[in-house]
């Protein structure tokens, strides 16, 4: 492990840590809005098409597509500079003589010294993309209940005079249940991006490996988006915490949610993968719950799951450290790659937490 949930090689290895992070999200809405923002009402993506002109699934994904690789190119080359300003004017010999590759090559260890050279992005909004491109498939290309044009009006408008149509977007299927027409969906852009930053070289001398490790910024990315496809809102802030479900819509128990994760090729990760979940503390009370949490990481980890992190407190605890938070100093939560107190989070991020579905 390198940092929070990074795969590295000690020894061998400089991987960068992230070396950048990507809203995947926000490639949908650039797509959708051809390329202008949401959030800033500003052009800051290439315009890949109308999509109110698209006949068809396959053409409005390929503009998504386009986004996706657009916001990689940008990232990756940005970071390269990046790398190569700390390789000239930040060496580090001490950590050179440690590391090897760096005194066979005489080259340090920031400058493509080490054997393995390759860099790391993470990745936000996976799932909610997933659920956006699910309801648009279902509702605008498969019934045509809805014309895109409709869509896009009912988003610049945040669904206001909309209602049904936000009714139908916002309840349809959601990634986390195990229903294939959105694990496919997830499947499918998943492996896209995680392929298509492989194909990217680093400054030191490697490729581009995707994970997701959330940290603290998933609201963040949530709040400086529009109104989405999968019915949240402008300004809302709840946005998918790690691989799994936006929290709360995983609502058919904890093997669907681990068969939808499934769909997703973990061995491309190379920057390493977080699912979160959050069981009830009854879960653990008696031999049976503990066994049939044990058979279930094992069986995620059986079938190339990376990393399960697990909250077992109840939202009431939750809630009332919200309230009292001096009744709760010592209340610890699993963020995502990484621990802290309850009541030190923002809000938005303990929003997120309590939100999330209690298995």
């Amino acid at each position: 492990m390198n940092g929070c949930n990074q795969i590295d090689i000690f020894g061998k290895s400089h991987m960068g840590l992230e070396d950048g992070e990507i809203s995947i999200i926000k490639a949908l809405e650039f797509a959708l809005f051809r390329g202008v923002c949401q959030f800033s009402m500003e052009p800051l993506a290439p315009d890949t098409g109308d999509p109110t002109t698209f006949t068809s699934f396959d053409q409005f994904l390929a503009a998504y597509e386009k986004q996706v690789e657009f916001m990689a190119d940008y990232i990756t080359e940005t970071s390269n500079k990046a790398q190569e300003l700390f390789a000239i004017h930040a060496p580090n010999p001490w950590k050179s003589f440690m590391v090897q590759g760096c005194i066979e090559k005489g080259l340090d260890y920031k400058n493509r010294g080490p054997i393995y050279g390759h860099g790391q992005v993470l990745t936000e909004g996976l799932p909610d993309t997933a659920d956006s491109l699910a309801a648009i498939k279902h509702f605008v290309y498969d019934t045509g209940k809805y014309t895109m044009g409709q869509l896009i009006d009912a988003l610049q408008k945040n669904f206001e005079g909309y209602e049904a149509l936000w009714r139908d977007f916002s309840g349809y299927h959601k990634f986390g249940n195990n229903i294939q027409e959105v694990d496919h969906i997830y499947a499918h852009i998943t492996d896209h991006v995680y392929r298509y930053f492989r194909t990217k070289k680093t400054f030191r001398g490697g490729f581009y490996g995707v994970g997701c490790s959330t940290y603290h910024r998933a609201p963040n990315y949530g709040f400086h988006c529009g109104a989405l496809p999968n019915g949240k809102k402008r300004g809302e802030k709840l946005l998918a915490d790690s691989i799994g479900a936006t929290p709360g819509n995983d609502v058919n128990g904890p093997t669907s949610l681990l068969l939808s994760v499934m769909q997703g090729n973990q061995y491309l990760a190379t920057s390493g993968n977080v699912l979160q979940m959050k069981f009830l503390k009854s879960q653990f009370c008696k031999p049976e719950g503990r066994a049939a949490f044990t058979a279930l990481a094992k069986t995620y980890f059986s079938q190339g799951g990376q990393t399960l992190q697990i909250n077992v407190l109840s939202p009431e605890d939750l809630l009332d450290a919200q309230i009292n938070p001096e009744k709760h100093k010592n209340l610890i939560v699993r963020v995502g790659g990484f621990s802290e107190y309850f009541v030190k989070l923002p809000e938005p991020l303990q929003a997120n937490i309590i939100k999330r579905t209690e298995h």
